[in-house]
């Protein structure tokens, strides 16, 4: 049987049409319009392609939706191998930038600029008198809720949609194994997170709290009645008496690491009698995982549920 050129030509089209279909969906996404940490509208009209981050939060999750090449520039601490879960991937970026240097901002002539919640408002208003692009201002990531928000924020602005929806469900995954693991505890241990350089812990209303919670732990802190991160005296901690403390990675004292404020915490005869002291449970985690507030906090969740059960975790 044969078939007329007409015919023919009408089948190409309709193939070719069907394959340009997904261009045409994708371009559909924009304009994207999503509420920012300011409370404010924000509209971009179409796929970024020179974005610059001023906040680790954003730069890690930036940097695990976005391809590098879209990526003009990010925070100064980027690079922090204490803080930072991307300080690799950050190394296919050039540009470092702070809230502080409004001019290089400027000369970057970004498409997108995500700028950090706590950005002082008069630096905040010179950005937006001086750049023509969006200003998104980050959500406060001081939960759980919070950060998955953010990052689906971001995915919608950077035409990233799908990533984004992948990065929440990797989160869930990953709660959710720990939460298997942790759902018959008989007792739970009560655990303190103790920032000794500066004598302070974490109560209610902190992702350190949220992590807790998750990890099958107590937040002694909270138990207390503390919120936010209040400084805590060693009366506290002797009545309190924690299962486990919890201590930095990073030392901001040039003279004395972590490990060396332990064995100096437990050799305190004030300490002695300590449950933490005496099980060898005053122990240290990875603040990149346990003071991130990017999707990489639930790392920190797996961190303290193993550190706390290592024989749920075999």
């Amino acid at each position: 049987m044969r078939i007329s050129k007409k015919v023919v030509a009408i089948v190409v089209l309709i193939a070719l049409a069907i394959g340009l279909l997904p261009l045409y969906s994708h371009a559909a996404d924009f304009p994207v319009t999503v509420k920012d940490g300011k409370g404010n509208n924000i509209t971009v009209k179409q796929k970024p392609q020179r974005i610059l981050s001023l906040a680790l939060q954003t730069d890690e999750i930036l940097l695990s939706m976005v391809s590098t090449s879209r990526i003009v520039g990010l925070s100064v601490f980027a690079d922090d191998k204490n803080n930072s879960n991307v300080v690799n991937l950050a190394k296919n970026v050039k540009g470092r930038y702070s809230s502080n240097d409004i001019e290089k901002i400027i000369a970057a002539n970004p498409d997108l600029v995500i700028v950090p919640y706590y950005i002082d408002r008069s630096k905040y208003d010179i950005l937006k008198k001086g750049l023509k692009c969006p200003i998104y201002v980050s959500l406060n990531p001081n939960s759980f809720a919070n950060i998955k928000q953010e990052i689906i924020n971001l995915s919608k602005l950077t035409g990233e949609i799908q990533k984004g929806q992948a990065i929440v469900k990797y989160m869930d995954e990953k709660i959710n194994a720990v939460q298997k693991k942790v759902k018959y505890l008989r007792k739970k241990k009560y655990v303190l997170f103790y920032t000794y350089y500066f004598n302070s812990t974490y109560g209610k209303n902190t992702t350190q709290h949220e992590i807790a919670k998750y990890a099958g732990v107590i937040n002694i802190a909270a138990v207390a009645g503390l919120k936010g991160w209040p400084t805590i005296t060693k009366e506290q901690i002797l009545e309190w008496d924690p299962d486990m403390i919890i201590i930095p990675s990073a030392s901001y004292n040039p003279k004395e690491t972590s490990q060396q404020y332990i064995e100096k915490f437990k050799k305190d005869p004030a300490f002695k009698n300590l449950k933490a002291v005496k099980n060898n449970a005053v122990i240290i985690l990875d603040d990149r995982h346990i003071q991130t507030v990017s999707h990489y906090i639930v790392e920190g969740v797996y961190d303290l549920a193993k550190a706390a059960y290592p024989y749920l975790f075999k």
